[in-house]
């Protein structure tokens, strides 16, 4: 009976390319920047309706925004644009 000749190689270990590790770790900094952003915005959503919220009828008026509208807008959730 034969045996395989390939038995006899000797095994080679494959560990990734330095660019997949690069191109991996580019795209992590990427998508955390992204989610960063998007946490931000939606902090100066909420500061933004909140601070809606706490205006009076006078200045409602100078922006040209009625109490109803105000309402509204500042009952949004703060994902909601």
């Amino acid at each position: 009976m034969k045996t395989s000749s390939y038995s006899r190689l000797p095994k080679i270990s494959v560990s990734k390319p330095a660019s997949d590790t690069l191109l991996w770790m580019a795209t992590v900094r990427r998508w955390s920047g992204v989610a960063f952003d998007k946490m931000a915005q939606w902090q100066d959503r909420a500061t933004q309706r909140r601070q809606l919220s706490e205006l009076d009828d006078r200045q409602l008026a100078d922006i040209g925004v009625t109490r109803i509208d105000a309402g509204h807008e500042s009952a949004k959730p703060f994902w909601k644009a």
